[in-house]
Parts: structure tokens; C-alpha cells; sequence
């Protein structure tokens, strides 16, 4: 039986060699074994964490992370509801629950929901 086709977005084509020690070759071993994933998964995975941390990414960075964002096909979000009932929406990364409903100010706000949104949903009437 033929191997399937890989996805055009996860191949492969350019190389980089990587020098590490012992040590670290060690660790990325027992990493890889135990999450059960290849190696140069782990690494790249670790890359675009640490890229999508950076607090002042240059603006090659920036404008492609804009562009990935404007691609994106869901989001995942969580909501919150203040006690005079205006949604509130944020990002499911966003770190904190919000502190005041934007629309009346009121700081008394409630989780209601979490999950992915589709965009480009409309409303029928």
C-alpha cells in the first residue's frame, strides 16, 4: 500500500543542523520518547513558542503573525456576562478574566462559556 501524500504546509524541504551536547541530546531524547513525537517536532514546536512570545517581535514577524491571524478559520474564545447582561468576549490565551464590562463598567463579571468560534458566520433572519 502506498504512503499517503504529506500536506503542502508540512513539508519539509529545507535543513538545519543542530550541534548540542550530550546532555542535551539526552533530554531531547527522553522529551521525544515520552511525548511520543519525533525530535525535530519537539524543536519546532519549541521555535514557535518561543516566537510567538516575544514581547517586541520585528516587523517581518509581526506583519506575518497579522496575516496568519486574518487566515485563521476559528478562534477560541471564552465569554463572560456582567450582572446586566452584556456579553463580554476575549481571547482564549488572554491570561486573566476581564476585570470591568466594557459596556457599563460594572465589575462584577461571570463565565459563561469557552470554546472555538467559527468566523465568517452570518446571522439569518
Amino acid at each position: 500500500m502506498a504512503r499517503p501524500k504529506k500536506d503542502p504546509e508540512e513539508k519539509r524541504e529545507n535543513r538545519l543542523t543542530l550541534y548540542l551536547t550530550n546532555r542535551e541530546e539526552e533530554e531531547l531524547n527522553l522529551l521525544a520518547e515520552s511525548m511520543g513525537i519525533n525530535k525535530t517536532k519537539i524543536i519546532t514546536r519549541a521555535l514557535q513558542s518561543y516566537v510567538r512570545t516575544l514581547e517586541n517581535p520585528p516587523p517581518v514577524l509581526r506583519k506575518n503573525r497579522m496575516h496568519e491571524v486574518m487566515r485563521l478559520e476559528e478562534e477560541r474564545v471564552r465569554g463572560y456576562v456582567c450582572t446586566k447582561g452584556h456579553p463580554v468576549w476575549i481571547e482564549w490565551s488572554w491570561p486573566s478574566p476581564p476585570e470591568r464590562c466594557p459596556c457599563c463598567g460594572i465589575d462584577k463579571l461571570e463565565s459563561t462559556w469557552d470554546g472555538a468560534v467559527k468566523k465568517g458566520l452570518s446571522w439569518e433572519t
